[in-house]
This record gives structure tokens, C-alpha cells and sequence, in this order.
């Protein structure tokens, strides 16, 4: 038996554009067709999806989130036992798939193996969820962001802790392989400071170029994908002139970062919603120090981003959620933020596709619809390219990962 969707605006993820009165064939969990509605005839057992008056794309892919962390104001999670963590971090995973998000990328968890268990029980069949894409623990400097929210205890090695501390290049090898062999699927790196570190300045750098640089290799040397948290100007340059693949955040990149950005092929993906929610937070409970912070870089944020777009440098989605009052399945405003920053509709829709699937290179099984590709498709009422500021939850009205169906207002 086939499963069959019409579509009333198809935006297949190939290019920006879109095609009236389409149909999508899958059998099983893969995409088999794409053709024309005048030119399909359906067939007796056939199952009709009729999604003829809605805009239809492929599900979206958030490149970063936190499955480990609910969105409280405090992460408390931090504290918690970590199979209790795991447990929070899957309920998060599958609001993120409510939320139409059929992959996520987990930019560093707080637990050695608890993002990669959730995405092992997911793509098992064991429970249900998105696609997970791992970073493992995140690497980071002793005293370098985040590292001092963790309690130090050995786990028996100086450099595996709960937090994967790392202060010469020989040790951050030694961290990316432990990562590497513990299963997580990227390398992800603390470049600067932070907005919820506990000390020094936001954008103060807190890995050497020569550090980065020896993940970068070990990550060539797997063929595997390495990320770099930064905000301060010079940790993004020394990101971007060691060629990692992208810069999360990117909040005060200039011009000679983004020269070296387009050299190497990096990639940004900004975040830019968890500044205006952390900014706005000190009422809601977030810790003064962080509100500070978010308050001194978020005006120059977007205009930092729109100059990098603008120059050439590839933007793919992805929102900090997980982190303090950004609740899983609900970072859709991100897409708001991103066209206020100059990135066209078009762009914004194929980051969270086709370039984020390209990034994670899946792009050979998720990302866009076409024949040979996973099932991974959601209908928007309305039409996002016209107006990105109606595209929420609310409006997405089908959700399909893999070929099953997690949410269909159709029929």
C-alpha cells in the first residue's frame, strides 16, 4: 500500500522555489514519487493524504539544541542524576517533533552518553522521536564556559569529567577521540565565553587557535563534523581560520572573520532568539549576569549576522533551545528573527532543510523531497515564504517522519 499526499504548494528543498498541485508518493518510510496531480491516477488501496489547500516542505532541522536542558530559568538538570536527565532529554526530543522538527542536532549534552542513548532508543524503534544528531559532552577549557557549572570529580581520567576539560592541544585530541568513542556523531568545542558563564567575559576567547585546530584534524580524519561555540570576535576567528564547520552563535564576527569563513567554507548558525529571550529573562528568573550580557550583545547580533549573509556566508537554522525559557517544540520564532536580520524567506526555509542536512551530511537522506529520500514532510497552513511570522506550531497542521505520521489536522 502506498501513501499518497497532495500538495496545494510543494517547497521541495532543491531550490527556493515552489510547484502547485504536486503529488508525493512514499511507500514505507521512503519518498518513491513526485509528479503532478493531473498526472496520477490512484489506485483502490491507496492512502490519501489531501493536503491540497496547504504549503508542504520537508520537516525541519534544528542545528541546535539541548536535549539535556528543559528551558527552565536555571538549569537544573545540571544537578539531576543522569539517567533521570536521559529521561527529560527524550520527552524534549519529542516535543521538538511536535513541533515539526524531524531532526535535531544535540549541541553538547551534560552526560557522556545521554544524548547518544536517546538517539540509539529513537532510531531503534524502541520509542519515538526525531532524528538525533550527537555532539556528546562539549569541549571545553578548565575554567572556559560552562566548565565551572559542573562539579570537577575524575571519572577516573584527567581529562574525561563531567565536563570534557581540555587545556593543550594533545589533551583536546585526546577529548574529541573520547567523544568519537563513546558515539557521538560531531566534535563540539567552547571557543569564548558565554552568556551563563560563570566567569570571564562573554566574548573573551577561551580556546587557542592551536587547540582548534587539533580538533579540526581529528575531525578530518573521521570525516566528522566540528562546531565552535563563540561570540567574541577573535575565538570566531580563530574558529574560522582553523576551518571548522561551523560557528554556533557568531554574535560579533567582523569582516575579516567572515572573510575567513567564506575561505574555509564555514557555516553560521546564530541563534539569534536566546538573546532576545535571555535579555528579557531577569523577570522570569534568569540570573542577572546572563540578562546582562544578553542585553550587550543583542543589538549588534543581527546586523553582525546580516553582514555575513550578505557577504555570502551560509546561514543554517538553529535556536539554543533547551537553554534558560526556550521550551522544545517552540522555537519557531527563530525564523522570525533571521528575516529581521536580511536573510531572505527562501534562505530561511533551506536552512532549516536542505543546508542544515547538508551541514550534518544526511543531505543523501533527509532535507529535501525527493524519490529515494526519507519520508521527513510537514504541511503549513498558509505559505511561510509570503509571511515567516505565521509559521508556528499552531500552524503546522501535518507532521510525518520516517513515513509515520505524528500529527495530520487534514482528515
Amino acid at each position: 500500500m502506498k501513501t499518497v499526499m497532495y500538495c496545494g504548494t510543494l517547497f521541495d528543498g532543491t531550490t527556493g522555489q515552489t510547484a502547485k498541485n504536486q503529488v508525493i508518493v512514499i511507500e514505507e518510510n521512503k519518498i518513491t514519487e513526485i509528479l503532478e496531480k493531473s498526472q496520477y491516477q490512484p489506485e483502490a488501496d491507496d492512502k490519501i493524504i489531501d493536503c491540497s489547500d496547504q504549503f508542504v516542505m520537508p520537516g525541519l532541522i534544528d542545528m541546535h539544541v539541548h536535549l539535556a536542558f528543559c528551558g527552565k530559568a536555571a538549569l537544573t538538570e545540571l544537578t539531576e542524576p543522569p539517567e533521570l536527565v536521559a529521561l527529560k532529554a527524550l520527552n524534549n526530543a519529542q516535543e521538538d517533533l511536535m513541533g515539526g522538527f524531524t531532526t535535531v542536532r544535540d549541541a553538547g549534552f551534560s552526560s557522556l552518553r545521554g544524548a547518544q542513548a536517546v538517539r540509539d532508543a529513537i532510531s531503534s524503534g524502541i520509542v519515538w522521536g526525531p532524528r538525533v544528531f550527537t555532539s556528546g559532552m562539549y569541549i571545553t577549557q578548565t575554567g572556559g564556559h560552562l566548565a565551572t557549572t559542573y562539579s570537577q570529580e575524575s571519572f577516573g581520567q584527567q581529562i574525561f569529567k563531567p565536563v570534557n576539560t581540555a587545556d593543550s592541544p594533545d589533551e583536546v585530541r585526546t577529548a574529541c577521540r573520547m567523544m568519537l568513542k563513546y558515539g557521538a556523531d560531531q566534535l563540539k568545542l567552547m571557543v569564548t565565553g558565554g552568556v551563563l558563564s560563570n566567569s570571564g567575559g562573554v566574548g573573551e576567547q577561551n580556546m587557542s587557535y592551536e587547540e582548534i585546530v587539533a580538533a579540526v584534524e581529528v575531525g578530518k580524519m573521521h570525516n566528522r563534523v566540528v562546531s565552535c561555540h563563540a561570540h567574541g570576535t577573535s575565538g570566531i576567528l580563530a574558529a574560522a581560520k582553523a576551518g571548522v564547520t561551523s560557528i554556533e552563535h557568531c554574535t560579533m564576527v567582523d569582516d575579516e572573520g567572515i572573510e575567513y569563513m567564506l575561505k574555509n567554507n564555514v557555516a553560521a548558525v546564530p541563534t539569534l532568539i536566546v538573546l532576545h529571550v535571555l535579555a528579557d529573562g531577569l523577570s522570569k528568573g534568569v540570573a542577572q549576569s546572563a540578562v546582562d550580557k544578553a542585553a550587550y550583545l543583542l543589538p549588534k547580533h543581527a546586523d553582525n549576522i546580516r553582514n555575513a549573509y550578505e557577504r555570502g556566508v551560509r546561514c543554517v537554522f538553529g535556536t539554543d533551545t533547551g537553554t534558560p525559557l526556550g521550551p522544545h517544540g517552540y522555537q519557531h520564532k527563530e525564523f522570525v528573527y533571521m528575516a529581521e536580520a536580511g536573510i531572505s524567506s527562501e534562505d530561511i526555509l533551506l536552512a532549516a532543510t536542505r543546508y542544515a542536512a547538508e551541514l550534518l551530511k544526511w543531505e543523501d537522506q533527509i532535507g529535501t523531497i525527493q524519490p529515494g529520500k526519507f519520508a521527513d514532510i510537514i504541511a503549513v497552513k498558509g505559505n511561510p515564504l509570503e509571511d515567516i511570522s505565521s509559521f508556528n506550531r499552531d500552524t503546522i497542521s501535518f507532521i510525518m517522519k520516517d513515513g509515520i505520521v505524528y500529527k495530520n489536522e487534514q482528515n
